[in-house]
């Protein structure tokens, strides 16, 4: 067996990756996938396409490699820099470690703001907007913050690191979708023989959090017979009833994507395969587009058959998500037994997907 999920998942989350800033995540994906004997192609989009197998029809997998970040929009001339947000919750961003990263290498500051004590009373109880914070780093002027190779443009992203919490859970930052890539690359350790009568892409897609941007580039290229998205979707957590998470729990598996969005027989046949390998799996029901990978993969060339997998994820989009490794590896038992299926029923599937 290949490292373990946690250490596959370790250094997907050290890898830096805001979207359009991907390159490194995508060079720790490419190598992850080679050491695993896949032939790896990168696209103009900066996708990462693993594959292996051949035959006429195509299974493609999708997770996306990007996360939410900052970005620096402008430096003072007292060294205090500011930055844009992108996805990440306002409200938990002020007094955080963040990084900022150069081509001379890391630097490290924290999202500052007006202290407590010197706010006024009615101030106290109200979200630190983006626009009334900076980064600090201790310069003291513009120019020692330039002489780092800060400049705008450059991306910052918390800390990133991960750590193991109590149940086999953990904690970490772009656990959405670090997560969901960790259980793609998992599946071929996962999978019985290599060796299938039918060609597999696993797909590390770039700029979901802009707009699926990359799925919807590469499953135009690659033109599947059946796609499958592998993303995060929200677990029972702190605050939350049962009911707004549609019951789902970390720790209890992967949940199957209901609706509109997913082709019945493949929502069928990914049940099938959780009770083959003997995975518990949840079902999320989405009434419409699910906001993930598989909307776009369902509505590329003349369609594609679609399903969705999801990691229950705690704190999504905050400075520390969690998720369980339980979670992790049942997705990829999953969805190798689902490739496994599909194999052995070629004939069916390709009779209905004419």
């Amino acid at each position: 067996m290949s490292e373990n999920t946690f250490e596959v998942l370790k250094r997907l989350v050290e890898a830096p990756s805001v979207s359009g800033y991907e390159d490194t995540a995508r060079e720790v994906i490419s190598n992850l996938m080679k050491e695993r004997g896949l032939e790896v192609k990168v696209d103009v989009l900066g996708n990462v396409i693993g594959s292996f197998g051949e035959g006429d029809l195509k299974i493609m997998i999708a997770a996306h490699l990007d996360t939410v970040g900052f970005m620096v929009t402008y430096i003072e001339n007292e060294g205090y820099i500011r930055f844009a947000s992108r996805g990440i919750d306002q409200r938990v961003v002020y007094g955080q470690r963040v990084v900022l990263h150069t081509p001379r290498g890391p630097v490290y500051g924290v999202v500052a703001a007006k202290a407590a004590h010197l706010t006024k009373p009615e101030e106290r109880d109200k979200v630190v907007k983006i626009e009334d914070m900076a980064i600090d780093i201790g310069a003291e002027k513009k120019e020692e913050v330039e002489k780092l190779g800060i400049k705008p443009g450059t991306v910052i992203t918390p800390v990133l690191e991960l750590k193991k919490l109590l149940n086999n859970n953990v904690l970490g930052v772009g656990l959405d979708d670090k997560a969901g890539v960790a259980a793609m690359i998992k599946i071929v350790d996962y999978l019985a023989k290599k060796d299938l009568g039918l060609k597999v892409y696993l797909v590390a897609t770039s700029q979901e959090e802009l707009g699926l941007r990359g799925a919807r580039v590469v499953a135009y290229r690659i033109k599947p017979d059946i796609g499958i998205a592998i993303d995060v979707t929200h677990g029972l957590q702190h605050g939350v009833s049962p009911r707004q998470v549609a019951g789902i729990k970390l720790g209890k598996g992967p949940a199957i994507g209901l609706g509109p969005n997913f082709y019945p027989k493949v929502v069928q046949l990914l049940e099938e395969a959780g009770e083959k390998a003997s995975v518990p799996y949840q079902r999320e029901p989405i009434f419409g587009p699910s906001g993930t990978d598989a909307a776009v993969i369902q509505l590329t060339r003349e369609g594609v058959a679609t399903g969705l997998v999801s990691i229950p994820l705690k704190y999504m989009h905050s400075f520390g998500e969690i998720a369980s490794l339980n979670d992790i590896e049942n997705t990829a038992k999953l969805l190798a037994k689902f490739i496994e299926l599909v194999e052995e029923r070629k004939k069916e599937f390709s009779e209905i997907l004419v």
